[in-house]
């Protein structure tokens, strides 16, 4: 687990879309859902359901998110 991925999941997270901070960021959607799926399986299990209309976090997503955001600060 890298910082810069830790950022990535809590902006996500935050944003409730990959195509929003893909273009936050000026790079691919395609790019980012990567990291994040490595991110997921690094974490042994999905951390965000995909919607029609962008993601949510599962309820491991919410515990990790908290735990992360508390490392942040």
């Amino acid at each position: 687990m890298n910082l810069a991925t830790v950022r990535l999941f809590l902006e996500v997270a935050e944003a409730g879309s990959f195509s929003k901070v893909a273009a936050r960021r000026q790079t691919a959607q395609s790019y980012l859902s990567r990291q994040i799926t490595d991110f997921e399986a690094q974490c042994g299990a999905p951390l965000f359901r995909r919607t029609g209309r962008g993601v949510a976090l599962t309820e491991l997503g919410e515990r990790v998110a908290g735990r992360l955001r508390l490392w942040m600060q």
